[in-house]
C-alpha cells in the first residue's frame, strides 16, 4: 500500500473524530436529502448499505435506512466475518436485530438472507475519494470482494462527510471505482469526471 494512502487514511480519520456534534449532524442530513434524491432519480428499487461505526464517525445510514422504508426501496444490510473475512447479507424488515460486534459495529442477527442479484445500488463507507470515483477505506477489501461478485451495473455509491480531492495519484488495479459519491454538499457524477 502506498504511504500517500496511508497517510490520507490516518489524516481523513483523525479530522473526521474531531468534527463538532452539530456539524456531524447537519452533514449526515444533508449526506440524507443527496442520497434520497439520487435514489429517486435512478429510479432504485433495493439498496445495499453498510451500518455506521460510530467510533468512527462514519456517515449515520439509520436514518437512510428509515427513508428508503418510506421510499418503498428495500434494504439490504451486511454483517461482518472478521475472522473469514466475508460479509453475510440480510433484509432489512421489522424482525431484524441488531447487536454491536467486538469492534461496536452494528451487526444484524437472526435476518432473512437477501438476494444479492435483486440489489441495483450498493452504498459504500468511505474515508476519502477523488472525483473520478477512486475511493479510500479502511483497506481490508471487504467492498472489493463483495462488489466484484455483483452485477457490474450496480450503482456504486460513495458516501463521505468531507470534501472530494480532485485525483488519487496511487489508484490500485484491483479497485473498483465508485460510480458516484455524495457529499453532504454534492452528488459528484465520478463516471462523467475525467483528469
Amino acid at each position: 500500500m502506498s504511504s500517500q494512502k496511508k497517510v490520507v487514511r490516518k489524516t481523513i480519520l483523525q479530522y473526521r473524530k474531531l468534527l463538532d456534534r452539530e456539524i456531524f449532524d447537519q452533514r449526515n442530513e444533508s449526506v440524507l436529502t443527496n442520497i434520497s434524491q439520487l435514489v429517486v432519480e435512478k429510479k432504485v428499487n433495493c439498496v445495499h448499505s453498510f451500518l455506521p461505526i460510530e467510533k468512527n464517525r462514519e456517515v449515520n445510514t439509520w436514518p437512510i435506512i428509515g427513508a428508503m422504508r418510506k421510499l418503498n426501496v428495500r434494504a439490504v444490510l451486511s454483517a461482518t466475518d472478521f475472522q473469514r473475512q466475508t460479509m453475510s447479507h440480510f433484509w432489512d424488515d421489522d424482525s431484524l436485530e441488531f447487536e454491536n460486534d467486538q469492534f461496536g459495529i452494528p451487526t444484524p442477527i437472526n435476518g432473512k438472507q437477501a438476494n444479492l442479484a435483486q440489489v441495483d445500488m450498493v452504498l459504500i463507507p468511505l474515508l476519502a475519494a477523488d472525483r473520478t470515483g477512486n475511493r479510500i477505506g479502511y483497506g481490508k477489501g471487504y467492498y472489493d470482494r463483495l462488489l466484484s461478485g455483483m452485477n457490474p451495473k450496480v450503482w456504486k455509491v460513495g458516501l463521505t462527510l468531507g470534501p472530494v480531492f480532485d485525483h488519487f495519484s496511487f489508484a490500485e488495479p484491483h479497485d473498483i471505482n465508485l460510480n458516484f459519491c455524495v457529499t453532504p454538499h454534492q452528488i459528484i457524477d465520478c463516471d462523467s469526471t475525467s483528469v
